[in-house]
């Protein structure tokens, strides 16, 4: 059988562009055979920092090559062409690796060419693409060989490993939960909207206008955010009240919560007892905001200490406070190739590896297998 495979990245059925993934000891072998360049003809070697134009089976494509033993064809995403370009490769030697059974999506594992055609973001998908392409495989067999000669050496890349499973691996299909709090007509709506980029939440000067926790769903420096307006935090009856339980709630299931202060008032008001109690995080990560810094009664600029200063209505630093989300939920983004676990299975055992020191290896090996199933 050949051990070089043949795989659809993106999602079945008809689309703008498919990509087409060769990858195994031929792979560029077999791209020099089938394609023809426009201009000079495909080098020797991969060259994995450019891209060809030309043709494969017909119809004009590009290709690229992701790593030394893998190629990839961007085509048109018709049915037809995908199967063309397919079989040229599968009938020059190649092959189309097993479809994952539904025992193994019921263990709900998730390699990443079924999770990449899921990824809201460019900047996600090329991570997962990344895992695709064996960053984290390569990662977990260079610490299991450092766990042999050198045990100590280890621990570092482990901790790496692990830090960009929790920070980013779980976030790279669904959002993080941002939510944006604060007591009543501070401005919450109208910076979510801002932050948005366009109208999803209503704007009232009348306080208690937001009776539910409404969502929007964006995308700072490339990584996906549900942003959650809330409502204002205070004593209220009747329906007004639900929406406050309902804030509470979201509080609790928050990655990050913005909590919203009003410039335009004589006194900061920051989060009470129960709303810190209901962040549950270990470490509860709050932003604090200055709203309304057009109509500021001359706060000083850093005040309270960390704060931004904005104004939701002319726009005033609203780009800042989107890096610095950005920044609290991500401090320290995986370089490009670099290892994440990308699914709670492989999270979990890094996580487990970690934890226990007698054992790491054995979680490390397991974590091999359940990335690469069957």
């Amino acid at each position: 059988m050949s051990d070089t495979a043949v795989s659809l990245l993106t999602a079945s059925g008809t689309g703008a562009i498919a990509t087409v993934q060769v990858r195994g000891p031929r792979a560029w072998e077999l791209a020099r055979t089938l394609f023809a360049p426009v201009g000079k003809p495909l080098p020797e070697s991969p060259e994995l920092t450019r891209f060809w134009f030309g043709t494969l089976a017909g119809d004009e494509v590009v290709l690229a090559a992701t790593a030394p033993d893998a190629v990839e064809v961007h085509c048109h995403g018709g049915p037809r062409v995908v199967r063309m370009v397919m079989a040229a490769f599968e009938a020059s030697g190649g092959r189309q690796p097993p479809v994952l059974s539904s025992n193994t999506e019921n263990r709900g594992l998730t390699p990443p060419a079924r999770l990449l055609q899921f990824a809201p973001t460019l900047r996600t998908a090329s991570i997962i693409l990344d895992q695709l392409n064996g960053a984290f495989a390569n990662e977990v067999c260079h610490i299991l060989a450092l766990l042999e000669t050198d045990p100590l050496s280890a621990r570092a890349p482990l901790q790496r490993l692990s830090e960009l499973g929790n920070t980013v691996g779980r976030y790279l299909v669904e959002p993080w939960k941002v939510v944006v709090a604060g007591l009543p007509n501070v401005g919450k709506s109208s910076l979510v909207n801002a932050l948005a980029g366009y109208q999803r939440a209503v704007v009232s000067e009348v306080a208690g206008t937001t009776r539910d926790a409404v969502s929007v769903r964006t995308a700072f420096d490339g990584w996906p955010v549900e942003l959650i307006d809330t409502a204002g935090l205070r004593d209220a009856e009747e329906l007004e009240a639900e929406g406050i339980a309902r804030t509470r709630k979201a509080l609790s299931e928050a990655e990050l919560v913005v909590w919203v202060m009003d410039a335009s008032r004589r006194e900061e008001v920051y989060p009470d007892r129960e709303a810190e109690v209901a962040v549950h995080l270990p470490m509860p990560r709050w932003v604090l905001v200055m709203n309304k810094c057009d109509r500021s009664l001359e706060w000083p600029p850093n005040y309270p200490l960390g704060a931004i200063h904005l104004s939701a209505t002319t726009g005033e630093n609203i780009p800042r406070l989107a890096e610095w989300i950005a920044y609290r939920l991500v401090p320290h983004a995986p370089a490009p190739g670099e290892g994440v676990p990308y699914s709670a299975e492989l999270i979990e055992l890094v996580n487990r590896a970690l934890a226990e020191n007698d054992s790491a290896a054995r979680h490390l090996r397991a974590a091999l297998v359940e990335e690469r199933p069957g």
